[in-house]
């Protein structure tokens, strides 16, 4: 229904969302604190991301094939791949210290591993491609989610909405050290107080599906354990 459009002179409803997210708190997996692991990779390979589709129909669930965290399915639109590819590339080089092997690279590596033995499974083929590379641990995303908005930047039908997931698997024993998800359908803002801040920092809008990926991106991040403020040499 077209006219979902943000009110952009609704400056009590400003202050009142400000009032109220100051004073709230937040379940999502993506605003947790960040984990602390005493364990630091000397290097880090950063797989292509792999998307997930439904194998029924869009708007089933689907299971993360790592760890087992179940999102809605939906739409996922050509090259969502990319756009969170480069966004990770990106955002990773200016949050962590540890040195990496980026996603082309190691996307290489892994296709040539992958299924080569029927008995494999994803996790023994990433760490396979963890060895080959010469990294102690495997930063590995999927996607579940990456519908496009249906309107404009200023009134929408549907708005975007993005689920995906990261989680770092060890080479050496295969553990799962750490995982976040970021999981959204855009809502305006009198619908949504809590994300206040981020309509500060990004626009009072509807957001792309890329804008809207790119943001899940910088947040999931956040809690990224090993970042250069807490970054350690052994």
């Amino acid at each position: 229904m077209k006219g979902r459009s943000f009110a952009l002179i609704a400056a009590a409803l400003l202050i009142c969302a400000l009032a109220l997210s100051l004073g709230c708190s937040t379940t999502d997996q993506s605003r947790a604190p960040r984990q602390e692991i005493a364990w630091i990779p000397k290097k880090l390979a950063v797989m292509p991301f792999i998307r997930v589709d439904s194998p029924i129909q869009p708007g089933g669930t689907v299971s993360c094939p790592l760890t087992g965290a179940v999102f809605n399915s939906g739409q996922i639109i050509p090259g969502a791949e990319r756009v969170l590819d480069d966004a990770l590339n990106n955002d990773l080089a200016q949050v962590t210290a540890v040195p990496f092997v980026p996603y082309a690279q190691t996307g290489l590596v892994f296709g040539r591993i992958a299924g080569r033995e029927f008995k494999d499974t994803l996790r023994k083929d990433v760490m396979a491609a963890g060895e080959k590379l010469g990294a102690d641990a495997v930063l590995v995303g999927f996607i579940f989610r990456f519908r496009q908005r249906q309107g404009t930047g200023y009134a929408v039908d549907k708005p975007a909405s993005v689920a995906f997931d990261l989680s770092v698997v060890r080479v050496s024993d295969g553990t799962v050290l750490w995982k976040n998800s970021f999981d959204e359908t855009q809502q305006s803002l009198s619908q949504d107080l809590l994300n206040l801040d981020q309509y500060m920092k990004h626009g009072l809008r509807w957001y792309t599906a890329e804008e809207l990926g790119k943001i899940g991106m910088a947040r999931l991040l956040e809690r990224f354990p090993w970042r250069k403020a807490a970054a350690k040499t052994e």
